[in-house]
């Protein structure tokens, strides 16, 4: 917990986060969400994503795909009865493969120190000047994850380091890599030193990367690369 180093180990582990989205959470904005999967030799077998306000729970079993129920009653849609019904619905990635076409979420974490800040400015500049469909700031991994593994997002990504002490952490990323993977995505560790990677994240890490194709995933890591390249080029 907090920003200690933590380990896993082969044996059963329940990896939570009671709140995903927390400042949403104080702010009253309805983006939040719980947290839970299960790992087990050091892979995530079981995730969930359970977003209470909107009633929506996210969730995979490894090797058997990812899905959607919608507990709240609803006549609208083209799943209204499964959603009327609670049955899950199978969820999948969208197949956007270029950024010019991608909604894509980052989020600039908490830390306020000029290098990192300019870090992240750089990056989102490299999307911007690239013709990324558009940019959205969430507040919640999880839901950033979820909503990649059914297609409302293309991408989604988040740096961050132990030596920094920013970025997300195990209980944030565990369920989501697991519905990204399930429903067709592709996750990507930004701690490696060269980008793009095709190395897929690393819950011991402090970074979040998840993207619908591989061809988009490459598209945003060098947009990532060449950010990078510019700040040091600024300090």
């Amino acid at each position: 917990s907090g920003s200690n180093q933590y380990i896993l180990t082969d044996k059963p582990t329940w990896v939570l986060d009671p709140i995903d989205g927390t400042t949403n959470f104080v702010h009253k904005l309805s983006l939040s969400c719980v947290i839970v999967a299960f790992v087990l030799n050091k892979e995530v077998c079981v995730g969930v994503v359970y977003d209470p306000i909107s009633d929506e729970m996210f969730w995979a079993i490894k090797g058997r795909g990812a899905f959607l129920q919608r507990f709240a009653s609803s006549s609208s849609g083209d799943d209204a009865t499964s959603t009327t019904n609670n049955l899950p619905i199978p969820i999948h990635v969208s197949s956007t493969k270029s950024i010019s076409k991608a909604l894509i979420a980052t989020d600039p974490g908490y830390s306020r120190d000029v290098t990192e800040v300019t870090e992240y400015l750089a990056v989102q500049r490299e999307l911007l000047l690239r013709n990324v469909r558009n940019i959205r700031t969430i507040g919640s991994t999880g839901l950033n994850m979820a909503y990649v593994s059914c297609g409302r997002l293309d991408a989604s990504f988040e740096e961050g380091s132990w030596e920094t002490n920013r970025g997300p952490k195990i209980w944030d990323i565990a369920a989501g890599s697991l519905l990204v993977s399930e429903a067709g995505g592709v996750t990507r560790d930004l701690n490696q030193s060269a980008l793009p990677t095709d190395v897929p994240l690393d819950l011991l890490q402090r970074s979040n990367f998840c993207a619908a194709t591989t061809g988009l995933a490459e598209e945003i890591m060098d947009c990532i690369k060449s950010g990078r390249l510019s700040k040091n080029t600024q300090d």
